[in-house]
């Protein structure tokens, strides 16, 4: 995982730096997890290991502006477990990148998801973010869901509260820099589920949930483009929330393959405010 820096701006939800953060791309965000959760875990709101969230978190903002209200803001603002996938009635899929890595290869992936008409959900490391702004702004203009990955990927059921706190403020911030950002989506960083202690981050930093997800394809690890090809299509159903990594050549080409397998089965790629709708 990379080294991040540890001083805060603790605004609620909104922050800024520069790093330089290439290299995040190649980083795991998963390294010892499986791919696909149990049914009993298919459903929004089903909890990770760690039990439930804090109390209702304070609100965000550091500005008068009201965010718009999206589709899924009702249950991103119920406090709860972490959230794995979405509702399984209706035929719709929540492909979400960990946004970090070379930018070429996410505005080719951005392309891509433009002509087919596609849209997901980019979990911006708020160090590549804050380096590489316009690539924020292209997300969100593409109508894409533009959310919270910390502020320097650091493997967090590793971190001590205070930077735990940290790491979720500037990149909470980094992501309300830009604007038509998503305020309420957060996923913490090294780990599929969150403990106590991230929960308790995100909450100051006003996230009532974290985003997990049911399938995995480890494109992080690059196995190769039918691997991710054939790890994604094999996991997902209806409602299923996928963790995949900008940054990475093999993602950027299994990435069509994707879609067509979801046009296949009548699955519409969406971003996550939409999924939980």
């Amino acid at each position: 995982m990379e080294e991040g820096t540890r001083h805060v701006d603790r605004r609620s939800l909104l922050v800024g730096g520069v790093a330089s953060a290439v290299a995040l791309g190649a980083a795991a965000c998963t390294p010892d997890q499986g791919a696909v959760a149990p049914p009993s875990e298919r459903s929004v709101g089903s909890v990770a290991a760690g039990g439930t969230s804090p109390a209702t978190p304070r609100r965000a903002g550091t500005t008068s502006t009201a965010k718009p209200t999206r589709a899924g803001d009702s249950v991103l603002r119920t406090p709860g477990g972490d959230i794995r996938s979405g509702p399984a009635h209706r035929p719709q899929v929540a492909l979400t990148f960990h946004g970090a890595g070379d930018p070429a290869l996410t505005r080719q992936a951005l392309a891509t998801l433009a002509a087919r008409h596609a849209h997901v959900t980019v979990f911006a490391v708020g160090q590549w973010l804050a380096a590489h702004p316009e690539l924020g702004r292209d997300i969100v203009a593409g109508g894409h869901d533009l959310g919270n990955h910390t502020w320097s990927h650091q493997t967090m059921p590793r971190l001590d509260a205070s930077t735990a706190r940290t790491e979720v403020a500037r990149g909470a911030s980094a992501v309300a820099a830009i604007a038509g950002s998503s305020p309420l989506l957060f996923r913490p960083s090294g780990t599929p589920s969150s403990t106590p202690v991230i929960r308790a981050a995100a909450a100051a930093s006003g996230y009532a949930r974290c985003i997990s997800y049911d399938v995995d394809p480890a494109d992080y690890q690059d196995p190769g483009t039918s691997l991710v090809v054939h790890r994604t299509l094999a996991g997902i159903r209806a409602g299923s929330i996928v963790s995949l990594h900008l940054g990475h050549a093999g993602t950027l080409a299994a990435l069509p393959q994707i879609l067509d397998g979801l046009q296949r089965r009548s699955l519409r790629a969406v971003t996550m405010t939409q999924l939980l709708g």
